[in-house]
């Protein structure tokens, strides 16, 4: 080891939750020392993870979450990983009124609850995006197709239906016949 790498032990208390944690093949290990230049070792329930502190500090941080997450029974998927090494931070269950819901966003990340799951924005944008649909009567969302602006809108109008916060959700897309002139696009402004 170099005079800036440095080791930290964890321990995990069920090791049950380790096969989540750890993924097939260790795939969600591999995903963390690629993302962050650790390598982690782990041996029962231990793991030590080598590299440079904050590296390792990280690396600890994002573990720990993912274990928390297997404990409150909820899958590891790729793309948790991956939002928990950019976002990091404290988990905010969602609930109350529209300005609570904005008072946990100070704090951290924020889990949108819907009937049969729990939705969370995995970017900054879309934090702010979901931070805009919660604080305005009306919030346009721009960008490119498939990076879950519709998806996040309905989860929290679902949430606010939920809630009590709204009596209906009305959805709508375009109607367009065939052969007519399309002019405007979804997505276009």
């Amino acid at each position: 080891m170099s005079d800036d790498a440095t080791e930290t032990r964890l321990e995990f208390p069920d090791n049950r939750l380790l096969i989540d944690l750890f993924g097939e093949f260790n795939r969600n290990l591999v995903q963390i020392e690629e993302a962050l230049s650790v390598q982690i070792v782990h041996q029962g329930n231990q793991l030590a993870l080598f590299g440079d502190a904050a590296s390792v500090a990280k690396a600890a941080e994002v573990l720990q979450a993912l274990y928390t997450r297997a404990e409150a029974g909820r899958d590891i998927t790729p793309g948790d990983i991956d939002a928990e090494i950019r976002m990091g931070g404290q988990v905010a269950d969602v609930g109350g009124s529209p300005a609570d819901q904005m008072e946990l966003f100070q704090g951290g990340r924020v889990e949108i609850m819907t009937r049969k799951k729990l939705v969370e924005p995995r970017t900054e944008a879309q934090r702010a995006y979901v931070r805009s649909l919660y604080s305005n009567e009306l919030a346009f969302g721009i960008g490119p197709a498939g990076t879950g602006k519709t998806y996040l809108a309905v989860a929290v109008g679902v949430n606010m239906f939920i809630g009590g916060h709204v009596d209906k959700i009305v959805l709508s897309r375009p109607a367009v016949e065939a052969g007519e002139r399309l002019g405007f696009l979804p997505g276009d402004m």
